[in-house]
């Protein structure tokens, strides 16, 4: 009875306070909104790959090339992982995988022909004895023969539906049969390997008879990947110490430039510099911001309750004058707080749902709705708010308590040593301090990533349409050119390798002028036609362009390459040789510098030539005001030319814009979480001006009768606050300083911090603050003095 009464008391008092209630709701919502969505964020990227029975003994070899530079690699050469289990007998299970990114898969003939774009790989069959994708119908066993596959249910189901998929045939690229002899059980979206089709590895030697060889020791693919899974007792570290004596055996010649380790699978979703989707670091610092949310929203929350102290003060007196005991208050209060902690819990929880979709696209994740229902998520809404009840709860309940009975109902306030001020603003200090680190951080990653693709790269990418040119007929290329260029609103068309600026890119040993050793850096090499130039609107300082037809023509050089080789000029290097692929050629003209690669990197020395066998991209260059229309007849013309293939493109600026795809989505994350911070951090100002206008109410009105304006009374509030913030700015900026310029380091082309990065920072959170403290301190300017001096 006792607690269904304080249940009535509890829900009684926070009606009649509807702006306090509300306030303190919103506030709680808002950081419990934040907390969940990052627990969900934290909770997804945790969990990759911690499925697979022992994780832990599972590892992939990475390679890292040292010519000039060192540079990383997820993949090996293709003959390591026969050649380690013949060596040595480390690994349960080494198995290979040459992935083919998403190749045209057609099934069916003639008009009932459908074509689709399908993640797939060669895989050895003891691929599946080391991950745990299970099977639905056959075994890896079936990866023995030749020309079998095997394919995820989803996919079997999408190129045959309702129908049973074993012993049904696809095409791969238009080239290679295959029969489907096994159905894997789909593959879970917390999996680093999302390859919806895996075939035979014996077909990779058919399919790419030199880089399935076992003599490939000097080429390295990011595609072609060894994964290990470790006998009990072995340790990534001993094995290894074995790789260079590994590599000298087998190849001397890659022992020289090449070295080998062992990545943990559980650190291949998070290492970036394997092509990993985000850092721990990263998500360590969401969960710090999600815990300041949340304790921002409990500071915020005493903030306002220690505010009306005064007012239940009275309420207290009374209670202990009728006997209750000091426990009773405290509970009474607890109960109130628990009431809206579960209030705000279940917005909470609606708002995360909610908002889930957009999240995930946002972020690039993948999170089922139905994460809130699983255990790990109920379990931390379940200790949030036991937590946030008992502590947010406790303090204002048992100051309430330890009240003198006469005193409350004389109307006595409590001592501001008793209030704990001096904590409180403490706590506002770190909280202007995230704020400012947060705005800085967020504000110093737009300017750079901004600056990344405003900045002059040295080519054009406005308006170029990037379209996929197939492996098969080559020499069908001059007619689409014909017909494309005959097209109103084309003003340049190439054929080439890819774009000058690409995550695609080709580095190759080479010889320089018959020197008798290779030079100790490597060439992007890129294969383009005559139109390369003028299609990207590149410049030629030195030479000529090059002729249609084989390297034999010629060769084109950057000035970086000029400058590596130590020429004099630019034109010192015409008519001087280049060995590449066991090929020479001539150099035949200079091109002014432009960036190869996205801002991480410097720009690479690079050798373009003309073979149409490497052609893979057709760039056209088109008058974006007639883009809508143009596309469609381009797709048809393309599809006159090759319609055995599926029509694909991309606008160029979209295709650089996506190598920054990691710092855009860590951008938006800053920003999502830093506004989330300004709302907490407003409330929270709210609630410490509403307390101190408590507090002062009494000297405010002698102010007031003494001629006090009400600019000298806002003054009374702000120099407090402001005073924090300055305290704050001292802390917050040489951190956020720092952190800046450790990440503006994996830029080789960066901003330079000064002074003026963190002006806006400052400039913001001090309009901020200004306004929410007005707001409040402004009814407390303009209220009557004589209700404020009257004792009751």
């Amino acid at each position: 009875m006792m607690q269904l009464h304080w249940l009535k008391t509890a829900w009684r008092n926070l009606r009649h306070n509807g702006a306090f209630s509300l306030i303190n709701l919103v506030g709680l919502t808002t950081g419990f909104a934040g907390a969940m969505l990052i627990f969900c964020l934290l909770n997804y990227h945790l969990s990759f790959d911690n499925f697979h029975k022992d994780a832990g003994r599972i590892y992939r070899i990475v390679s890292m090339s040292d010519y000039d530079k060192e540079d990383y690699s997820q993949g090996v050469p293709q003959p390591l992982g026969k050649a380690f289990r013949n060596d040595y007998a480390y690994g349960e299970q080494v198995v290979m995988r040459a992935g083919l990114e998403e190749p045209q898969i057609s099934v069916g003939e003639g008009a009932s022909r459908k074509l689709f774009h399908i993640a797939a790989a060669y895989v050895e069959p003891g691929y599946f004895r080391i991950f745990n994708y299970p099977f639905l119908e056959g075994n890896e066993a079936v990866l023995q023969e030749p020309n079998n596959a095997v394919i995820t249910r989803r996919e079997a189901n999408r190129l045959f539906p309702g129908q049973s998929a074993i012993g049904k045939q696809f095409l791969l690229s238009n080239k290679y049969k295959f029969t489907i002899a096994g159905i894997l059980e789909d593959i879970p979206v917390n999996s680093v390997n999302q390859q919806q089709i895996y075939l035979s590895y014996s077909n990779f030697r058919t399919a790419d008879p030199w880089m399935a060889s076992d003599s490939s020791w000097g080429a390295v693919s990011s595609e072609i990947q060894c994964f290990i899974k470790l006998r009990p007792g072995i340790t990534g570290t001993a094995v290894e110490k074995i790789f260079p004596a590994f590599l000298t055996k087998n190849s001397p010649r890659a022992a020289k430039s090449t070295k080998l380790f062992m990545q943990p699978l559980n650190d291949i979703h998070f290492n970036r510099t394997y092509d990993g989707q985000i850092e721990k670091k990263q998500l360590w610092g969401l969960a710090l911001i999600g815990l300041f949310l949340v304790i921002t929203a409990g500071i915020n929350f005493v903030n306002l309750a220690t505010a009306r102290l005064f007012h239940r003060s009275r309420e207290a007196g009374v209670r202990k004058v009728l006997g209750s005991s000091g426990a009773q208050i405290r509970w009474q209060f607890m109960m109130e707080t628990g009431m809206l902690v579960l209030g705000a819990m279940v917005l909470s929880v609606l708002a995360a749902y909610l908002l889930l979709p957009r999240f995930n696209q946002l972020f690039d994740t993948n999170i089922a709705g139905s994460v809130i229902f699983q255990a790990p998520f109920v379990l931390f809404t379940a200790i949030l708010f036991s937590l946030v009840t008992l502590l947010v709860g406790y303090y204002p309940g048992t100051v309430l308590s330890r009240m003198k009975a006469v005193e409350t109902i004389k109307g006595k306030m409590i001592s501001s040593s008793a209030a704990g001020i001096p904590l409180r603003k403490i706590l506002v200090v770190l909280q202007f301090s995230i704020v400012l680190f947060m705005l800085s951080c967020t504000l110093i990653i737009s300017r750079q990533l901004r600056s990344s693709m405003d900045t002059e790269i040295g080519f054009n990418k406005a308006g170029i349409v990037m379209i996929n040119i197939p492996e098969e007929n080559k020499s069908a290329i001059d007619g689409l050119r014909n017909q494309l260029t005959a097209l109103a609103g084309v003003n340049k068309l190439s054929f080439c390798f890819t774009s000058p600026m690409s995550d695609m890119n080709n580095t190759n040993e080479f010889k320089y002028d018959n020197r008798p050793r290779a030079e100790p850096f490597q060439l992007n090499v890129k294969a383009a036609d005559t139109s390369y130039l003028s299609a990207f609107g590149l410049q030629l300082v030195a030479g000529r362009n090059l002729y249609g037809g084989d390297t034999i023509n010629g060769c084109l050089v950057n000035e970086t390459f000029v400058k590596r080789v130590m020429a004099k000029s630019p034109e010192s290097v015409i008519g001087k040789t280049l060995k590449i692929y066991d090929i020479k050629t001539m150099i035949v003209g200079v091109v002014k510098d432009f960036h190869t690669n996205n801002f991480h990197q410097d720009i690479e020395p690079v050798c373009m030539y003309s073979d149409y066998q490497h052609y893979y991209n057709c760039a056209v260059n088109i008058d974006m005001q007639h883009a809508r229309q143009l596309l469609p007849v381009m797709e048809k013309l393309w599809k006159d030319v090759y319609p055995d293939y599926t029509w694909s493109y991309e606008f160029l600026d979209d295709n650089i814009r996506e190598m920054y795809h990691a710092e855009e989505v860590l951008l938006q994350l800053i920003q999502t979480f830093s506004l989330l911070a300004i709302l907490v951090g407003c409330i929270g100002l709210f609630g410490m001006v509403s307390f101190m206008a408590v507090q002062r109410k009494k000297e405010i009105g002698v102010r007031k009768v003494l001629g006090a304006s009400i600019g000298s009374i806002l003054w009374l509030f702000l120099k407090e606050f402001i005073r924090l913030l300055l305290i704050a700015l001292v802390v917050a900026i040489p951190v956020a300083w720092y952190v800046m310029h450790r990440w503006l380091q994996e830029f080789v082309f960066r901003l330079n911090l000064d002074a003026g990065s963190f002006l806006w920072p400052v400039v913001i959170t001090f309009v901020m603050v200004i306004v929410t403290i007005s707001l409040k301190s402004l009814k407390a300017a303009l209220d009557n003095p004589v209700i404020s001096l009257k004792n009751e």
